[in-house]
Order: structure tokens, then sequence, then C-alpha cells
């Protein structure tokens, strides 16, 4: 008689693999990526708003990640329908054909102009509804998913066409603004201030003219971006609807801090520099607002019983918590969740960029405040030093290895040089400072390119984005433990950092994750990123290449 402790032997049933009907997508898009790269890469890069379309597709990634989060277990057992996938191609197919065919300038069709567009939309629609049909288990989840695509692409629409809405924007608030200036800048211009035109502000030394592009919508754009993320993230921490308040709360606030800005903006040109104003803070102060308006309602909320549960107020920074661990494969080495806190991978990012933001608003041309970032980011990780355990790095040939390979790719795919980085080179010569002090601020750049960015970023990027977009309790997950949208998100993120590379910091994103993934030690990836700046450094000094020091 058979034992009933004996496996059944099955057969005829085809095991499902976790997560194969995403996999397959993940393996569709990108061949399909590569094709249009290879099709309309130059096309594609001559975009005037490539950055935006790549900002949608963070976006729908994130969105879609929140979604698939909340419904692992159905998402994990989909099956793979081959016919869907055969659809899927053949509808790229035709859409490849239609962009080629709308991008040659064709002329319109019988059907007219609207209907040639529609012929040439129709498989771009049919190519999403059988992407989505390929890892979507039922259709409630199709139309939750559909929903959460829409609203992120409303989102990166609306951040496109931020100009026009600009220009509305300014014709409705333009003339409270100017008034809410004058009567912030009378007390403290020290000349009579003047309106010499109607969208001219200033004194008889100093005038700025506040275009559409002040008017503030920007900012209201990215407040909202950011609190509706915030409240959808932490949603089960939060009273609703009451929290909903804080969107209009955020909107008002910064408005009021755009006046704010454009006043200081003026009196930083009467009682400064007028080179500063335009050229330093002109350009950062309303992202100093953003962060201070956006960190602040945050912090404060977080802190307000009437829009956050008891559960989820906030006590304070505190870097003692011993949480509790996840569960580790056998056989992992290196962890360090329980040493490494999620305050601790925060600040020094926070420092960094706050104090980038304000040196940068004290700078024009050449970036003499450097030296203050490195100091500054510095002695927050000494004061953070006991919740690392830098004593117990051994050395590992890998990250080395890793950090130049990031290096080669960081140089291939960043743009070459052009007229605006020869010019950009000139300005940012530290020989023009003369000796000693250009050897001295040269000392105080590698070492921030070398030292105190790489931690700030790995300890961000890999020790916080990565952790926090497994479990919404960060400091239960373990260093280093992988899942497909923890290393996708931010690899992304890491890529947006860097403006105009964004490309090549994607890539190099990755690759640093990988050496975080080798033995599961934040050091090996601060020890990747820093190989590759050191060799980007040398190579700069050498070449005198300064615009790649961003």
């Amino acid at each position: 008689m058979p034992s009933a402790d004996l496996p059944v032997r099955q057969t005829g049933v085809d095991p499902v693999l976790p997560w194969r009907a995403l996999a397959v997508l993940a393996a569709l898009l990108a061949v399909e990526a590569g094709v249009l790269a290879v099709c309309f890469g130059r096309s594609l890069w001559e975009l005037d708003n490539k950055k935006w379309v790549a900002f949608a597709v963070m976006f729908i990634l994130v969105g879609c990640w929140s979604h698939i989060e909340q419904h692992q277990d159905e998402y994990r057992q989909r099956r793979v329908s081959w016919p869907l996938v055969a659809g899927q191609i053949f509808s790229f197919v035709c859409a490849l054909a239609s962009l080629r065919w709308m991008l040659s300038g064709a002329s319109p069709t019988s059907l007219g102009e609207a209907g040639s567009w529609g012929v040439a939309v129709a498989p771009l629609v049919a190519w999403f509804v059988f992407s989505l049909a390929i890892v979507v288990p039922r259709f409630t989840l199709a139309r939750n998913l559909l929903g959460i695509s829409g609203v992120c692409a409303l989102f990166a629409a609306v951040a496109w066409r931020s100009g026009e809405l600009s220009q509305g924007f300014w014709k409705i608030s333009g003339e409270t603004t100017m008034q809410m200036v004058e009567g912030l800048l009378r007390p403290f211009a020290g000349a009579p201030v003047i309106r010499p035109k109607p969208f001219v502000i200033g004194t008889e030394g100093f005038q700025v003219t506040i275009l559409e592009w002040c008017s503030g919508f920007q900012g209201i754009g990215l407040i909202t971006m950011l609190l509706t993320a915030y409240l959808w993230w932490f949603r089960r921490i939060h009273r609703f609807p009451q929290a909903l308040l804080l969107l209009p709360i955020g909107v008002a606030l910064i408005w009021l801090a755009n006046v704010v800005r454009i006043t200081a903006l003026i009196l930083v040109g009467i009682y400064l520099s007028p080179e500063i104003a335009i050229d330093g803070f002109h350009s950062t102060a309303g992202w100093i607002a953003f962060v201070t308006v956006g960190m602040g309602l945050i912090v404060a909320s977080s802190r307000i019983p009437f829009f956050t549960k008891p559960e989820g107020l906030s006590r304070g920074w505190g870097l003692t918590r011993q949480p509790e661990r996840l569960a580790v494969p056998a056989g992992a080495v290196g962890q360090e969740s329980g040493s490494l806190p999620i305050t601790a991978c925060l600040l020094p990012f926070l420092g960094l960029t706050a104090i980038t933001m304000l040196t940068a608003a004290f700078s024009s041309g050449f970036d003499i405040l450097y030296p203050i970032r490195v100091v500054c980011v510095a002695a927050v990780l000494w004061y953070l030093r006991g919740a690392f355990r830098w004593q117990e790095w051994r050395p590992a040939l890998l990250p080395v290895v890793i950090g130049a390979l990031s290096f080669v790719v960081w140089m291939f795919l960043t743009p070459g040089t052009t007229e605006a980085s020869l010019e950009f080179d000139a300005v940012q010569n530290p020989f023009q400072l003369g000796q000693p002090w250009a050897a001295l601020w040269l000392l105080f750049r590698v070492l921030g390119s070398t030292v105190t960015v790489p931690i700030a970023e790995e300890l961000f990027f890999r020790g916080f984005v990565a952790r926090r977009t497994i479990n919404e309790d960060a400091d239960s997950v373990p260093l280093g433990q992988f899942t497909w949208f923890s290393f996708l998100v931010s690899s992304v993120l890491f890529g947006v950092l860097h403006g105009d590379a964004w490309i090549a910091g994607i890539v190099v994103g990755m690759l640093f994750a990988g050496a975080l993934y080798y033995r599961r030690r934040m050091v090996d990836a601060v020890v990747a990123h820093a190989t590759t700046n050191a060799l980007l450094s040398a190579y700069v000094m050498a070449t005198g290449s300064w615009s790649q020091w961003g």
C-alpha cells in the first residue's frame, strides 16, 4: 500500500513558472525597443520633448508597479497566452509601418486627415491592448491598470504642454502676482519700486521681466504630482477625505512661494549681484521652493492627527530602531539590513540635494562653492557613522570591474562634444581661479565625486528606493534583496537624476545595483560608483572636458 507521504506524479500538467507572462512581455518590449532604436534612433533622439516622453514612461511604470504590488499572487501565476503574444507582435509590426508612414509626411488618404490619423493610430492602440492582455489575469484588473496608466499619462501630458498652460494661467494670475511682489518688495528694496511696463518690476538699478514661465504653473503641477503620489503611496496611514485637503493647501503654498521667489530674485540682484540673480538664483530658487513646500507638507501632515492615522504618525528621525528582518535566502552573505536604517540612507542624499540647490542659487557661471557641498555631506555622514558597518567590508575585485565597465558605458552613451559643451568647459575651467586656489578646488571636486557623492547616492537609490519599492516598511527589507520592480524603479530614478545623460544614468545605475546584489553589501555598490567617478575625474582633468563633471 503506497504511503500518503509519497509525491504524486502528475502528467499532462503545465507547471506555472512565477512571473512568466510578465517576463515574456518584458522580453518582447525590450526587443521592440531595440527595433525602434534601429529604425528611428536618430529621429527619436532629436525630439524636443524626449525627456518628457521618458518621464511619461517612468510615471506609467511606477503606477503599474503599484497596482501589480496589490495583486501579486494573480500576476505571479498568470499563464502565457501565445495567441495574444502573436497578436502583440503583429500589431507592433503594423504600428511600425504606420509610424514610418506618419514620419514620412505622406499626404492624407481618401478618408481625410482625421481618418488618416485614425488608421495610423489604430495599430498603436491594438499593440497596447495586446500588451496589456498578455499579463493581466482578469478584466477588472485590466480596467484598474488602464485607469492608473491614464492618470500617469495625463500628468506627463500636462507637463509636456506646460508652456501653453503657463500662458493661460499667467493671464489669470499675472496682475495679482505682480501686486503681491510689489507689496513684499517695498520695505526691502532700499529705493522706490517701479513698474515701467506691465510685467516689469524692480528699482532704477535692477529690474526683471516676469514672463508666463514665472507664473508658478510648473510648480503647481509638480507639487500636485508629488502630493498625489505621496497620498497614494501612503494611503493606508492617511485619513480620507480630509487628507485630500493637502492638495489645495499645496497649490496655494507653492503659488505664494513663487511670489516670494520673484521678490527674493530682485533683492539678490539689488544687493548681491545681477549675474548671480539671473544665472544662479533664477533657475534654482524654484526647485528650492518646491522641495521646501513639498517636504514641509509631507513632514507636517505625518505629525498631524487630522491627516494621519495614529499608527502612521511620525515621532522623528530615530536611528535606533531594530527592525524585524524578512526571510533571507540561505547562503547569503553580508546582510546589513539591521545596521542600515532608512533614515541613514535618506539624510545624506537630502543634505546633498539641499546644499547643492543653495550653492547653485548663489553661484554664477563657475561652481566656486562646490567645496561647501563636500564639507556638509561629510558632516552628515560623520554624524551618522554609528549607523554604518564599513569596518566589516572585505575587498572584492568585481565591484571595481563593474565600476570600470560603467565608466566605458557612460562615455559611450553620453552625448559627444557640442558647441554648448565647449562653452561650458570654458566657464567651468577651475584654472581661472589661479594657484593655489585651483588645486584646492580640484581636490574638493575629486573628493566629492569619488567619496561623498557615491556614498550619498548609493545609500538613497540602492539603500532606500530599492527597498521601499519592495515593502512599505523598508527597514524590514534585507539589503540587496532583488525584485525586478525595485531594480528597474531605482535604476530609472537614478538615471533621471542625471538630466540629459539619463539613458547612460539608467544603464550604469543597473550596473551599480548588480554590484550590490553580488554580496549584498552596500559598500560594493559604493566602490563601483566611486571607481566610475574616479576614472571620469581622471579623464576630465586629463582632457579638460569639464562639462563631463556636470
